[in-house]
Order: C-alpha cells, then sequence, then structure tokens
C-alpha cells in the first residue's frame, strides 16, 4: 500500500515538472530579441507613451460620463459647453503628446512604433467628432439637441475607448515582453 502510495506521489511529481518544462521551455527558446535592439530614446518613449495612455483613459472616462448623461437627457447649454471645452482640451494634449512621439518614432521598438502608429487615427477621429460637437453647440438649441450631437458625442466616446484599447494592449504587450526578457535572462544567483 506504501509502494503504490509512493509510486503515485513520485508519478505526479514527475508529471508537474514534465509540464514545467513544456511550459517554460517557449520561455527558454522564445526570439529575445521581440523589442528589438534597445536604443537610448526607447525608455523616454517608453514614458511618453504611458503619459499618453494615463491621458487616453482619463478621457476616455471623461467622455463615457458626458455620453451617459447625453444619452440620458438634455444637459443645459453650459453643461455641454464645459464638457466640450473639457474634451478639447484632452485633445489638444493627446495631439501634442502624439507630436512628441512622432518625432521619436523611427527610434522606438517595433511595438512602440505600432502604438503610434494605431493611436493616429483614432486621434484623428476623435478631433473631428469633437469639432462637430463644439459646431454643433455653437449652432444653439437646434444643433445641441438634434440627433447629430447625440452621434457625435458618442462617437468622441467610441473614439476614445478605441484609442486607449489599441494603446493599453500594444504597451502592456511591450511592458510583457520586456518582464519576460528579463525573467529569461536573469542571472543572478539565488
Amino acid at each position: 500500500m506504501l509502494f503504490i502510495k509512493t509510486q503515485r506521489w513520485m508519478i505526479a511529481k514527475g508529471a508537474a515538472i514534465a509540464s514545467s518544462f513544456v511550459l517554460l521551455s517557449p520561455l527558454a527558446l522564445a526570439n529575445t530579441t521581440c523589442l528589438g535592439d534597445r536604443t537610448v530614446a526607447q525608455p523616454q518613449i517608453a514614458e511618453q507613451l504611458d503619459s499618453f495612455e494615463r491621458t487616453a483613459a482619463s478621457t476616455r472616462s471623461e467622455l463615457d460620463r458626458y455620453a451617459a448623461a447625453v444619452r440620458s437627457g438634455n444637459p443645459h447649454r453650459e453643461s455641454h459647453a464645459i464638457n466640450l471645452q473639457r474634451a478639447r482640451e484632452n485633445v489638444n494634449l493627446l495631439g501634442k503628446q502624439m507630436s512628441e512621439l512622432e518625432t521619436l518614432n523611427a527610434q522606438g521598438t517595433g511595438l512602440q512604433q505600432a502604438v503610434i502608429r494605431e493611436a493616429r487615427p483614432h486621434l484623428e477621429q476623435l478631433v473631428d467628432h469633437v469639432q462637430a460637437a463644439i459646431v454643433m453647440l455653437n449652432e444653439g438649441a437646434r444643433g445641441y439637441r438634434s440627433q447629430d450631437f447625440r452621434n457625435a458625442v458618442n462617437g468622441m466616446y467610441e473614439e476614445s475607448d478605441r484609442l486607449y484599447t489599441k494603446v493599453d494592449a500594444l504597451t502592456d504587450f511591450e511592458k510583457a515582453c520586456q518582464r519576460a526578457l528579463d525573467v529569461t535572462t536573469d542571472k543572478t544567483d539565488i
């Protein structure tokens, strides 16, 4: 009886060890250039991307609340003006950050370049929706109470969500790649 329990224990341990080799072997054999050759500018680009991502997240949150308020009723003109002013400020900040990123783009990793490339069209669409909503607000009640206005506000939220989602996914992937490289190339003795 003891022999059978010991044998089962050894089989279970052996299976666990074998499965860990199967699970971890892709890391050991992974292409350790997933981030490419490191340049001096890449840490700076990473910091700027983090700042861009935070601004995109904040913009998305604000526009989510604003779009929900517009869907639930007709806020006063002053409320629209305040929300659209915030949206314009956020879009201008995102545009400035994007410009700075684009000047360093060629020095970035492939993933950093992908973030910048993928973010640009969503930022442009976001700008278009904000501008359209501002124009309709300036037209008066006929403009900001229209279905086109509601569509523009909803479009603002949707593009800010797409922008944030893409930036977040790509920067998370790059950070995960870096962590995987750090783990597989860690040479410290325990």
